[in-house]
Parts: C-alpha cells; sequence; structure tokens
C-alpha cells in the first residue's frame, strides 16, 4: 500500500495549537467537575464516570489534534480503495460510512440521553457538546472534497472549521463549568 503520512505536527498554526490548548482546558474542567461530583447527588458515580470519560476523550482528541490521526485512517482508506479496486467508487463508500457512523451516532447518543435523562442539566450539555465535536471529526476523517472546502472558507476571518470545533470544545467545557455551580452538586 502507498500511504502518505508521516508522524509529525498536523496543525502547526496558532488556531491549531489554541485548540489543542482548547481541548486540554476543557478536559482539565470536565475532570475538575468529576473530582467535584458530590457523593450525595443522585447518579453521581454515573456521572463522575461520564466526566472523567469527557476528560479522556478531549485529552486524546487534543493529541490527536496535532499528531492527525485521521489523516492516517483516511490514508489507509484510499490505499485500501486503490489496492482493491474500488477508488472510483470511493464517494459511495465515504457517503455509506458517514451515513453509518451518523446513524449507529444517532442511536448511541438518544441511548446517551435516555440514560442520562434523570442526570445533571450540565452534563447533558457536555454531552451535547460531544455529539457536535465526534460529529465534526468523523466528517472530517470522511475527506469529502467539497466539505472540506467548505471547512475551509471563512466568515468574519474565522474558518468554519474553527467554528465547528472550538463551538463543541466550549460547549463541553461550559457543562463542566456549569456542573461546579449546581445546587447540591459539586461545590456542596
Amino acid at each position: 500500500m502507498d500511504i502518505r503520512w508521516s508522524p509529525g505536527i498536523g496543525d502547526p498554526s496558532w488556531m491549531g495549537w489554541f485548540t489543542v490548548v482548547a481541548y486540554l482546558a476543557a478536559g482539565a474542567l470536565c475532570a475538575d467537575a468529576a473530582a467535584r461530583t458530590s457523593n450525595r447527588a443522585r447518579m453521581a458515580d454515573q456521572e463522575r464516570r461520564w466526566w472523567l470519560a469527557l476528560s479522556t476523550i478531549l485529552l486524546i482528541l487534543g493529541i490527536n489534534k496535532q499528531l492527525d490521526l485521521q489523516s492516517l485512517l483516511t490514508e489507509v482508506g484510499r490505499a485500501a480503495a486503490k489496492t482493491e479496486g474500488w477508488y472510483d467508487q470511493r464517494r459511495q463508500v465515504q457517503f455509506a460510512f458517514v451515513g453509518i457512523i451518523a446513524i449507529a451516532g444517532t442511536g448511541v447518543m438518544s441511548s446517551l440521553f435516555w440514560s442520562m435523562r434523570r442526570g445533571a442539566p450540565s452534563l447533558k450539555l457536555a454531552l451535547l457538546g460531544l455529539t457536535a465535536t465526534s460529529t465534526f471529526v468523523v466528517v472530517r476523517a470522511a475527506s469529502f472534497h467539497h466539505v472540506d472546502l467548505w471547512l475551509g472558507q471563512s466568515i468574519l476571518g474565522a474558518r468554519w472549521n474553527w467554528i465547528i470545533e472550538l463551538s463543541g470544545i466550549a460547549t463541553i467545557a461550559a457543562g463542566a463549568v456549569w456542573a461546579k455551580m449546581q445546587p447540591g452538586g459539586p461545590n456542596k
């Protein structure tokens, strides 16, 4: 297979590094929310595990932001398509991939929200941010050319990919901050 990827800094721009810091800062806020989850709170153990999971996911995504591992996945898929002879049908495969991920993601997020229906609203907000962020990452990994072109366009000097990715991260961080302010929650 001809794979054109090598380890290195994926986005050495100031915004790339800002995004890494945002992932790590939001992850730290989630870890703090987990540490402060009240033992008296309903569903405290489950919520603590979710805050820890969010913290871990954000750490991994922050590292991935600069290692650019989704590009490796894209390159492996491209090389496999060429080797296996279905490269000309790659758009259909990409579309199917995104569709399957969208259906699976909807199912997973629906079950998460159902299981957390009595949970803290702050955690629900953070899970909504995770949904947005993970959807963005998966769509970027699928590497639709026209989607990549749109994500690279700017509005008021900010590129769409920055807006979408940072909005998801900010939503998770807002949920973690909110968790610390909930009555009867982490501050007690």
